[in-house]
């Protein structure tokens, strides 16, 4: 579907790197940004001519000079090659990772780029966007990227249905601030902490926004609070109380019991892990505690963790890739290996709703409302075949 439209930040002209191009490449940046042939990993074809077009003042070689002006800066990356050209961190400042749809069809589109160049730029902003939104699919698709896929992979198909575990905040309308009682004036006891960002910018970070950052993409890093001993608005607690306190809790609270998975866990972590810090073992060993506890089998885990340590992905997804794992024969089917299996569970769950209705206490009925876990077709049929059985052994 062609663009109707382009996103441009008015914050853009207080973006120091922007603002030192020249006048030239300024317009060149718009001009590309608003292409409604600009895909959306935010790649396009190389034509000076048409680009030079709407700048009867311009030769073609000064919209050539401009174009290199917005390489050296890192707005674009140019392949002379391949004849591409990438808008660098347009998937990032246009906000679309935050749109799953129009995210999928970008990292789809992005399979289609012919230079390494462009793919490797693509691929550094992909590992930028924030997983906590996106779920691991563009880490996936950068790996892939940069090995040089040229369709989509499975995996990146598969992730992309994994979301992120924070929501993306709604853009927020002007409208006027609601009234505030004032507080009382010889209030002293309410603690004061140090403004990060007394702006009326809601970013303490202005520079992952949507500014066309160029080549030296600064970090300005996390303001820190004055903490409330310095200012005098939190108490102190007294040590000894505080640890009487504790002594009393735990005296009060029985102590959990040790899992009898946890020596296994810890075991499997400490032989099949990479070396980390003591707490990210301690919460790897506590994912895999339930795992074993339920069942699954120790060769899933394993092979799951060591996807997991392969990934630069937080440990939210380490059970991800065992279920992956677990799922590993079926996501494999052939269509119609599937379709077969998808119709074995369909007449299996008639079946078993029905002797569930009707408090069935056959051979069949029995056999199908007993408790199961994790079905196979075969197993399915197995146990239809079982009962079939006993039946006929019973009429006999």
């Amino acid at each position: 579907m062609a663009r109707d439209h382009a996103r441009i930040y008015v914050r853009i002209w207080n973006d120091k790197d922007f603002r030192e191009l020249s006048l030239p490449a300024k317009m060149l940046y718009l001009q590309l940004m608003s292409q409604e042939k600009l895909s959306y990993a935010g790649v396009l074809d190389l034509t000076m001519k048409r680009w030079a077009g709407p700048h009867p003042d311009l030769a073609t070689s000064e919209v050539g000079a401009a174009l290199d002006e917005l390489d050296a800066a890192r707005f674009v990356v140019l392949d002379q090659e391949t004849e591409e050209l990438l808008v660098r961190s347009f998937i990032r400042n246009d906000e679309l990772y935050k749109q799953p749809n129009v995210l999928a069809a970008a990292l789809r589109t992005a399979f289609e780029i012919e230079s390494p160049v462009l793919r490797a730029a693509l691929a550094a902003e992909l590992r930028r966007l924030p997983d906590e939104i996106t779920g691991p699919a563009p880490a996936f698709a950068a790996d892939a990227l940069e090995a040089g896929a040229r369709t989509l992979p499975a995996d990146v198909k598969a992730a992309m249905s994994i979301r992120g575990t924070v929501r993306p905040p709604a853009t927020p309308r002007r409208a006027s601030p609601p009234p505030v009682d004032p507080a009382p004036a010889d209030d002293a006891s309410a603690p004061t902490l140090s403004s990060p960002n007394p702006s009326a910018n809601p970013s303490p970070n202005p520079s992952a926004q949507a500014q066309g950052e160029g080549s030296r993409e600064r970090e300005t890093g996390e303001p820190s609070l004055t903490s409330g001993s310095e200012k005098g608005g939190t108490a102190r607690k007294n040590p000894a109380a505080a640890a009487a306190g504790a002594g009393r809790r735990g005296r009060g609270r029985p102590r959990k019991p040790t899992s009898p998975w946890q020596a296994p866990a810890a075991e499997l972590v400490a032989t099949l892990g990479v070396a980390a810090p003591p707490q990210v073992v301690a919460r790897l060993v506590a994912e895999v505690v339930p795992m074993l506890e339920s069942g699954i089998d120790s060769r899933f885990v394993a092979a799951g963790l060591r996807r997991w340590t392969a990934k630069a992905l937080p440990l939210r997804f380490f059970a991800e890739f065992v279920g992956e794992e677990m799922r590993a024969d079926r996501i494999a089917m052939s269509p119609q290996q599937a379709e077969r299996d998808a119709a074995m569970a369909a007449r299996f769950e008639m079946i078993r709703a029905a002797a569930i209705a009707e408090d069935d206490t056959s051979p069949l009925g029995r056999a199908v409302r007993a408790p199961h876990r994790h079905l196979t077709a075969g197993q399915m049929q197995d146990i239809l075949d079982g009962a079939l059985r006993e039946t006929l052994a019973g009429a006999a």
